[in-house]
């Protein structure tokens, strides 16, 4: 499996939406308002693109910290960055790579 670094993935999915294509993102789920309370299971999307802030959308810590995109049906969603996991992008044929944040 490919490694990749978190900033160079995120650029790339950034890319890929700007050309029209998508990606897939796996991610672990954590919400600082209602803590896991069990095992907490690796959440994936495909087929998903990059969107911007919503006007409503507001955080209690930096927005830089989220990733922001829209799912295949068109649900915005947000993760925290540091918690992506794997990616995949359209424009490699959807090889799985593995994101590494801190080397």
């Amino acid at each position: 499996m490919d490694i990749m670094k978190g900033a160079v993935a995120l650029q790339r999915a950034e890319d890929v939406t700007k050309a029209g294509g998508t990606f897939s993102i796996s991610f672990f789920p954590f919400s600082r308002r209602q803590p896991p309370t069990g095992n907490v299971a690796l959440k994936t999307y495909e087929n998903c693109r990059m969107r911007k802030p919503l006007p409503h959308e507001k955080w209690d810590i930096d927005g830089k910290n989220f990733f922001l995109f829209l799912t295949e049906d068109n649900q915005p969603k947000a993760c925290y960055r540091s918690l992506i996991r794997f990616m995949s992008f359209s424009t490699d044929g959807n090889k799985l790579k593995q994101i590494k944040w801190y080397e």
